[in-house]
């Protein structure tokens, strides 16, 4: 997300001073520093400030240009083991993945680095997460991708030698290639998804398990057209080489750079000065040797070639810097940790005997040329990527492994060291609201210890080292529940553009940029929710982003692939199938009780928490009526017994009464919108204790959208007729007792408004306590977590919020949350 500081100073200059400042293209350090930023760029460097600039002054520091790392792959990290790695790898989703990815990049960013090219990575998840940070749905650095490395067949671009019929092989698509079209082919691959650099492998690797590290793994004919191709689409071309042979090869092609050169001899470097040719010489060999576990962690294979390749790396550097070769700085990070690796290789180069001016020089302007960014140095027209470390950097080159600013394109996302959370915390306002007994108490008071309430109510005495916030008028609630959202989309008024932007993301993006979505709902009050479908397991990848800490948003139920009949609400648009390829059972679309039971265990198989049926036709599908039954009383009912087998809820979309009778009679847990239900249905269901979530708030925007004529006219026309049937369901369950909910089916409406469906259950007949414990303790039930969220009470999680005054007068304050705490963190406050 955007830093909240970078919106705050953006609309004036900002002035950044400290004491010393490093000129990249002298290599001298200069005093005092002054960047002067306007915008993305540098304005000025040096002279005074301005009048109305906005200053930060960081005192006896030095400013840098922010760094560059040539060689990462961010979307990996080695842990302390090759086979939990390699198993992690086969198991992980690609959107959970992504979670990970965007991790790394945060780390890499506030370590320095605000622009990296980053060499390779499987299932588009540098794709995803680079659209992600230019969103600004994820911090992380500036990003420079290659997507697939192309290389042979059996080679280091190539899987592992797992058994084909049990892990599928790479194809062209994913670089791999035998002959120079097919070589050609796969470049033009990953140029149509965006790859801004093109990586090969011209040699073996250390860390691919059946090849040799140094044998040439491509022909002469094939680097040709691969960096052919590459040049032809304005790409650089970045070959992966530890051994001499394949170098002379690449540097006859025209290659760009060369990765790695570990055993490159001196007439191949001093080609390579010659042709201009940039060297990475990265990762830089820690001058300590191999770690001392290093033989515990990798297969003997790997062991065998990583020796030989620290054994003949320092030689071939020595070499480099004597011959002239122009050396970009690249860490190789994932290999290493990202965030840690980057910065402590960048102090190995000066340990072998690299000056320090020439070290960061490596990392900044000769990286800049290398990648082509226009960064780098602190000059005016330049990017303003611009970071800070304590003292002088010449003098001690290890104080690049303390950053403390770091501005990239003119926004700050670091300014000193984050202050640690407190470990007590005491909330006290006027009033709290009871919501087991619908009730307020006055002068009432929340002791957090951790992520726990260890007291709550009048009269609490707040251990004396706590800290306090005092809300004054102010009513404390336990935090919101939503029990039906899509937080991995936001709708549009344009249908068309959102449509086709939907059909081209891909899902990593989409699980990245759902975290905009998440931190929205958060902020509104929502500390849960149960997202009720997404496609791609992307709701699977943000609740895990979230559960690792790596993310900010609500604890989430998810349902993945919706389930419902072909051709139904959940079947996706009528396009030809030569058009977009048709779901299947994996993907929820069944027809028989056998296949529909099949398709709640592909759920289960793969995280699902709730099982999500479309018992009825939807409004915002394109062809289907909004009311009839799509899934059969038998297919129903095997869903159902499947889902409660493994103690899973359902949450049934349903509009029609017909469709309603059908998921009441197998046993839904709930039933989502119910806008035409009628009496006698609503009636059983309070019987059974089926409970009502009517997402008055979705039924709200469609209606404008239709109102606007900004919605096709069939998903129009059943958006007026949702809208004037909801209204009279729900005052109808109201006064039947009918056990609701609440859910807002958010994504519908936009995101982080949740809050208003209170108010519109209010409006529409709930008391305001009613409609206040609809959104705690029922959802709280209904979600299964009863027993830890929904309440202020003593052993439950710390999920709290206030809103202004007291709320049971004023419904209406809960659209205007002033404090959330969640899991005793406090992510926003007065």
């Amino acid at each position: 997300m955007i830093p909240i500081l970078a919106l705050l100073l953006a609309a004036n200059p900002i002035a950044l001073k400290a004491a010393r400042m490093f000129d990249a293209r002298t290599g001298v350090v200069v005093q005092p520093g002054l960047v002067l930023v306007e915008g993305q760029r540098i304005a000025r460097v040096g002279g005074t400030v301005p009048a109305g600039a906005q200053v930060v002054d960081l005192g006896d520091a030095t400013l840098l240009p922010g760094l560059i790392d040539a060689h990462t792959h961010v979307t990996f990290e080695a842990g302390a083991s090759w086979y939990r790695d390699s198993m992690d790898l086969l198991l992980r989703w690609p959107t959970e993945q992504a979670q990970y990815a965007a991790e790394y990049a945060r780390r890499t960013l506030e370590a320095g680095f605000t622009t990296i090219r980053d060499l390779g990575a499987y299932d588009s998840l540098d794709l995803g997460l680079s659209k992600a940070i230019e969103a600004g749905a994820v911090p992380g650095p500036r990003m420079i991708f290659a997507l697939a490395a192309i290389g042979s067949r059996g080679g280091h671009a190539d899987l592992d030698p797992y058994p084909a019929h049990r892990v599928p092989p790479l194809g062209v698509e994913r670089g791999i290639c035998n002959g120079p079209e097919e070589c050609r082919a796969a470049v033009r691959w990953q140029t149509k998804y965006g790859a801004g650099v093109i990586k090969f492998m011209a040699s073996g690797g250390v860390l691919s398990l059946g090849d040799p590290v140094d044998n040439p793994q491509l022909t002469q004919a094939e680097m040709d057209a691969i960096v052919q191709e590459a040049h032809a689409w304005g790409r650089k071309a970045a070959a992966h080489c530890h051994g001499d042979a394949p170098a002379k090869r690449a540097v006859q092609a025209g290659v760009d750079s060369i990765e790695h050169g570990t055993f490159l001899k001196p007439d191949t470097l001093a080609l390579m000065q010659r042709k201009g040719v940039f060297l990475m010489p990265g990762p830089i060999q820690d001058p300590a040797g191999l770690p001392a576990d290093f033989e515990k962690k990798f297969p003997p294979a790997i062991v065998e070639k990583a020796r030989a390749a620290v054994k003949a790396w320092p030689e071939m550097l020595r070499n480099a810097q004597r011959v002239g070769v122009r050396i970009a700085f690249g860490s190789d990070a994932g290999v290493g940790m990202h965030g840690k690796t980057n910065p402590e290789q960048v102090t190995f180069l000066v340990r072998w005997g690299m000056t320090p001016a020439q070290a960061l020089q490596s990392a900044t302007v000769t990286a800049a040329q290398l990648v082509g960014v226009d960064a780098g140095s602190l000059e005016a027209g330049k990017l303003a990527d611009v970071i800070a470390v304590p003292g002088d950097p010449l003098r001690d080159i290890t104080a690049i492994q303390r950053v403390s600013f770091v501005m990239k394109g003119g926004q700050i996302f670091l300014n000193g060291a984050r202050p640690a959370p407190p470990q007590k915390l005491a909330l006290r306002a006027a009033h709290l609201f009871d919501s087991a007994a619908g009730a307020l108490v006055d002068g009432a008071t929340v002791v957090i210890e951790g992520e726990r309430i260890v007291a709550a109510g009048p009269n609490v005495a707040v251990p004396p080292d706590a800290q306090v916030i005092d809300l004054g008028n102010s009513t404390l609630l336990p935090g919101l529940i939503d029990a039906h959202v899509h937080l991995t989309n936001e709708s549009q008024d344009d249908f068309a553009k959102a449509y086709v932007e939907n059909v081209m993301r891909f899902p990593t993006e989409e699980t990245l940029t759902a975290r905009v979505y998440a931190q929205r709902t958060l902020l509104g009050g929502i500390t849960a929710a149960r997202i009720l479908g997404a496609p791609d397991l992307t709701d699977f990848g943000l609740k895990r982003g979230i559960e690792l800490g790596f993310a900010e948003g609500p604890r989430l139920l998810v349902a993945e692939h919706p389930i419902g009949s072909r051709g139904g609400h959940t079947d996706g648009s009528p396009a030809p199938p030569g058009h977009l390829v048709p779901r299947g059972v994996p993907e929820g679309i069944c027809s028989g009780a056998d296949q529909c039971r099949d398709a709640v265990r592909w759920q289960l198989k793969y995280g699902a928490d709730v099982i999500k049926i479309a018992i009825s036709g939807g409004v915002l599908s394109l062809t289907d009526p909004v009311d009839v039954p799509q899934l059969t009383a038998d297919e129903t009912a095997a869903i159902v017994s499947e889902a409660h087998a493994w103690r899973r809820k359902v949450a049934a979309h349903c509009h029609g009464d017909e469709a309603a009778k059908i998921a009441i009679a197998a046993g839904v847990d709930s039933i989502e919108h119910g806008s035409f239900l009628k009496s006698d249905t609503l009636a059983e269901m309070k019987r059974r204790g089926t409970v009502l979530i009517p997402t008055l708030m979705a039924v709200e925007d469609v209606e404008r959208r239709a109102r606007e004529k900004k919605l096709p006219p069939l998903i129009a026309e059943k958006a007026m007729a949702a809208a004037g049937s909801l209204a009279k369901t729900f005052q109808a369950a109201v006064k039947l007792g009918v056990t609701i909910g609440m859910g807002t089916d958010s994504g519908v409406s936009h995101h982080g408004f949740n809050a208003h469906e209170i108010t519109l259950m209010v409006k529409n007949g709930m008391t305001a306590a009613q409609a206040l414990q609809a959104a705690t303790v029922v959802d709280a039930r209904l979600l299964q977590m009863e027993d830890r969220i929904g309440k202020l009470a003593p052993g439950f999680l710390a999920d709290v919020i206030a809103v202004p005054g007291n709320v049971l007068q004023d419904p209406t304050a809960v659209e205007r949350v002033s404090l959330v705490v969640k899991g005793g963190r406090v992510v926003k406050r007065p």
